[in-house]
């Protein structure tokens, strides 16, 4: 077989592996847990790729995150897909296609080994662990992250072996790109200096830094001079890094993100964070009861948490006692890590206690350790490498099978949620958003009874009392709703559509009174829904507070001119009270703006005719 052939045959079965993993994606839904925060619902998305939403998504945080790149490819799939889902999940799949390939280029070109690069890639493509970020559109910022990092670390090889300033600034350009993306690859740089063990060894070789001279105080010297040099070439990369995380920070608190940091101790985060480095090596592998959310248990036992901290430290001793012997070693742990750290949850955000999509890049570097070991195995005897040969086949096809398994659970909404409560029943993130999708796609009195096992599972959340009285409210049972509402008020829930929900509620029943402060609490809260003007105004009312009523309809439609409802009501009141013009006025506003129905047409025809009677 001639070297070509050779170096195309990685890429068919690379190639190959994820399409017959993922090809089943194209018909798939969108989800019912952030697809619609991210599309569905995001009118700039929903607007395909034009000059205005270039410009939101260079300045949007609203999400959390600053990541411009995910924004602009989810415009790009919008305008070439439309409606279609499957668009949007292909694309994930070409992008995890790329960044599989681009694992391989990059760890090739760094060992010279081609059948061990192929081998990770291939590690990468298929592990089921690495089926949420691929078959879920919302994670798009993972796959381009980890794109734009792979694409920065595969620069990075020439240029540590050649250190020119155009190579210097591919490498960043690549960086800067990632993290518009996701900050996930805040600690690349830290990775590089890795790879500068091993395998590149820089740390042995004389090639000159791109540092001044003089930056480096000549009392050091010998491998502390070397280091230095490395570690302040990655200086520019270390302050983007040190930027971004303070920008993560600030959205994230800006979104109530980070509302957990003050739920829960340091330690309880600590532990967990332990705790889940050692799950994530469990669920490498055996991959087996994967979810999309797996929840925080509050507080974790100490024995757990000594238990994961005695076996971390002791990995990463014997690691560093094997650094001689297989350098490799310490580059693929230190690099699993290292590269969890931004997402293990010492700084907590949401309810999970680990997440599949977070091992994506963080897998590569315990998918190193295991082929370049099993390789260093194979090479002591030939019976030994027939073993580790037959063993790896047969693990690549258990590996593909669970993964395509795995990935039909993403398929739609019902299939992800019934996934995830066959592995936690009692999952409350599962129930309420399983809830909310039964109930708004016609399945209503299935979707209440998942909202109230939510609540069951998780008395203490006010979110989910919420929830399921606003679910009973739109399908205007009040009855039902009232004591939902009112626990969730009662509970802190303190939400101007919780508020003006009760006050509705209270007037349909026949109590007008009660309902009163709610609204005026609602209005407090946002005195710009013009929702809240328009409930109170149908109270007084009822109430006999005419003038009162009057002005807070009109304080409706100078919020929204085209509140329908909100007009139709004055121009009634109106009417009644026998100011024919004010009914004209509002009639000719109505019917200037297009929001004007047959109804406000006939009372605008009465209207004319008493104003001609005159």
């Amino acid at each position: 077989m001639n070297i070509k052939a050779r170096r195309i045959i990685p890429l068919v079965v690379l190639t190959t592996a994820v399409l017959a993993v993922f090809w089943q994606v194209q018909d798939f839904k969108f989800v019912y847990y952030d697809d619609a925060t991210y599309v569905v619902e995001k009118p700039q998305v929903m607007a395909g790729l034009t000059w205005d939403g270039v410009a939101w998504a260079l300045t949007a945080t609203e999400n959390g995150f600053w990541h411009p790149m995910t924004w602009l490819s989810l415009m790009m799939d919008r305008q070439l897909y439309r409606n279609n889902p499957g668009g949007f999940h292909w694309t994930n799949v070409q992008i995890h296609l790329l960044n599989t390939l681009l694992l391989f280029f990059f760890l090739r070109a760094a060992t010279g080994r081609e059948f061990r690069s192929a081998a990770a890639a291939f590690l990468f493509a298929v592990h089921p662990l690495h089926v949420e970020p691929v078959a879920w559109v919302a994670q798009r910022k993972e796959l381009l992250s980890a794109l734009f990092g792979f694409s920065a670390l595969w620069a990075y090889v020439p240029y540590a072996r050649d250190p020119r300033p155009k190579r210097y600034l591919v490498v960043l350009m690549f960086f800067i790109l990632g993290l518009m993306s996701k900050p996930m690859i805040v600690t690349l740089p830290l990775i590089m200096l890795l790879l500068d063990f091993w395998p590149l060894e820089r740390h042995k070789a004389t090639v000159p830094l791109l540092i001044p001279e003089g930056l480096i105080p000549d009392r050091i010297a010998g491998k502390t001079r070397v280091w230095a040099g490395l570690a302040l070439e990655k200086t520019p990369f270390l302050i983007l890094s040190l930027i971004a995380s303070i920008v993560v920070l600030h959205t994230e608190e800006k979104v109530g993100a980070l509302s957990l940091l003050k739920e829960l101790t340091f330690w309880d985060r600590f532990s967990n964070a332990a705790v889940s480095y050692v799950k994530y090596l469990f669920l490498t592998f055996w991959p087996t009861d994967l979810a999309f959310l797996y929840l925080h248990p509050g507080s974790t036992p100490l024995l757990y948490t000594a238990g994961a901290l005695i076996s971390l430290a002791a990995v990463s001793g014997g690691v560093w006692s094997l650094r001689g012997v297989a350098p490799f070693l310490v580059t693929g742990w230190f690099w699993y890590l290292i590269t969890l750290l931004p997402v293990c949850g010492i700084v907590q955000v949401g309810p999970h206690a680990l997440a599949d999509r977070y091992t994506y890049v963080p897998l590569v570097g315990i998918f190193v350790a295991v082929v370049w070991g099993l390789s260093a195995l194979a090479a002591k005897g030939r019976l030994l490498r027939w073993f580790i040969l037959t063993a790896a086949a047969f693990g690549a096809a258990a590996l593909m099978h669970a993964s395509w398994l795995q990935t039909a659970t993403w398929r739609n909404s019902e299939s992800l949620f019934r996934q995830a409560l066959k592995v936690d029943p009692d999952n409350y993130v599962a129930l309420h958003n399983f809830g909310l999708y039964l109930a708004n796609t016609g399945r209503f009195e299935e979707g209440v009874s998942y909202l109230t096992r939510a609540i069951l599972a998780k008395p203490g959340y006010n979110v989910l009392y919420y929830s399921t009285g606003n679910v009973l409210y739109q399908r205007g049972e009040c009855t039902r709703a009232l004591p939902y509402l009112l626990k969730a008020e009662e509970m802190g829930f303190a939400d101007d559509g919780n508020r003006r929900m009760i006050g509705d509620c209270l007037r349909r029943t026949g109590r007008p009174g009660e309902s009163l402060p709610f609204y005026h609490k609602a209005i407090a809260a946002n005195e710009k829904n013009p929702e809240n003007h328009y409930g109170l105004a149908l109270t007084l009312l009822e109430l006999g507070r005419l003038d009162d009523a009057l002005r807070h309809l009109r304080a409706a439609l100078n919020l929204d001119e085209k509140h329908l409802k909100a007009r139709k009501t004055l121009m009634a009141l109106a009417f009644e009270m026998g100011d024919t013009r004010t009914v004209l006025e509002e009639g000719r506003r109505a019917l200037a703006n297009g929001a004007a129905d047959e109804e406000m047409r006939h009372l605008i025809e009465r209207a004319r005719l008493k104003e001609e009677a005159r």
